[in-house]
């Protein structure tokens, strides 16, 4: 639950998109094979994204923006606390719409 959680939060933040070669086809879960992973010890949780960015976003405010969006979400939704949030990112990539921050997109 905690890996899915984190893949959708990470999903709605633009500019990023999970990276297709460290997709693992052969993990036993789907979730893996998504580039999300989580290890969930002790009601707390470290998380990794794999994934590639839009050209032209501002890479560390994407991934500060979805490192938050993670948090909250699996806090919210599973209850665990997330210590850390890895965003790796392996790739840059043509943009599919402009970036906007992730505070920008709720008003």
């Amino acid at each position: 639950m905690v890996e899915t959680t984190a893949g959708l939060a990470a999903a709605e933040v633009p500019g990023l998109h999970p990276h297709p070669a460290r997709v693992d086809r052969r993990a036993p879960s789907a979730r893996a094979r998504r580039g999300v992973t989580a290890r969930v010890r002790h009601g707390r949780a470290d998380i990794r994204l794999d994934v590639v960015a839009d050209y032209g976003v501002p890479i560390p405010e994407v991934a500060a923006d979805v490192r938050r969006a993670v948090g909250a979400a699996v806090y919210a939704r599973a209850g665990v606390r997330v210590d850390t949030v890895d965003v790796a990112v392996h790739d840059v990539s043509r943009p599919s719409l402009p970036y906007r921050p992730l505070e920008e997109q709720k008003r």
